[in-house]
């Protein structure tokens, strides 16, 4: 498999990490509501098995993140507002078809001492750099699907020993965890990627509930 050797040093990924990704064509930017067409026909399921999208609106995109001077670009699946039990070892399933394009297989969690230093330039800066974003969101796993979507998977566990590069509906990609965070509160980071933007971006909670029983429809 292309992603045995996988390093990521410090919570971070570097030039010799596994990010098949690198050398996929980009494609043309499609708008957003081609993508959401796309992402319906893709007839997705929720990563967490039986769960629905969190009741906490401080869980969903757009939600601020002070302590980082940024907001929440994706969906998160804690236990207590998702309708199903969610612990540290809950498998982590594909939302859909799709390539594996990150397997952060060898992760090292970064000290106490770099998150800070890391958040204190967030604080200077005014917003979150992309490469702290990246260490924040832990161990990941990154799907790329139809028409340039990309779904990550964030604060796992670990990442199983079945996956392939291939992946289908409902394989096991990981297991929830709480990596790259301070709690360390075992749940699933969720992120839906259309291009250079994230799902729901700029949308109201409201408004993003019902895009995404759209989406997942049982």
């Amino acid at each position: 498999m292309l992603f045995l050797n996988c390093r990521v040093e410090e919570g971070n990924v570097n030039d010799t990490d596994m990010k098949l990704g690198d050398n996929i064509e980009v494609k043309k930017e499609l708008s957003y509501d081609d993508y959401i067409k796309i992402l319906k026909g893709m007839k997705p399921i929720l990563p967490i098995k039986g769960s629905h999208i969190t009741t906490s609106t401080g869980q969903l995109p757009n939600a601020p993140r002070k302590y980082r001077y940024g907001i929440h670009e994706g969906f998160d699946f804690y236990d207590g507002f998702c309708g199903v039990k969610i612990e540290k070892g809950t498998p982590v399933l594909a939302i859909s078809n799709g390539k594996v394009i990150r397997a952060d297989t060898n992760y090292k969690e970064i000290g106490a001492g770099k998150r800070k230093e890391l958040l204190k330039e967030a604080r200077q800066l005014g917003y979150t750099p992309e490469t702290t974003l990246d260490i924040l969101r832990g161990r990941q796993v990154w799907l790329e699907h139809s028409n340039g979507i990309i779904t990550r998977y964030c604060h796992l566990s670990g990442i199983s020993k079945e996956i392939k590069v291939d992946v289908q509906k409902g394989n096991i990609l990981g297991f929830v965890g709480g990596s790259g965070t301070s709690s360390k509160t075992p749940h699933l980071h969720f992120e839906i990627r259309l291009g250079k933007d994230f799902l729901g971006k700029g949308k109201s909670p409201e408004e993003i509930k019902q895009l995404m029983d759209e989406i997942f429809k049982k």
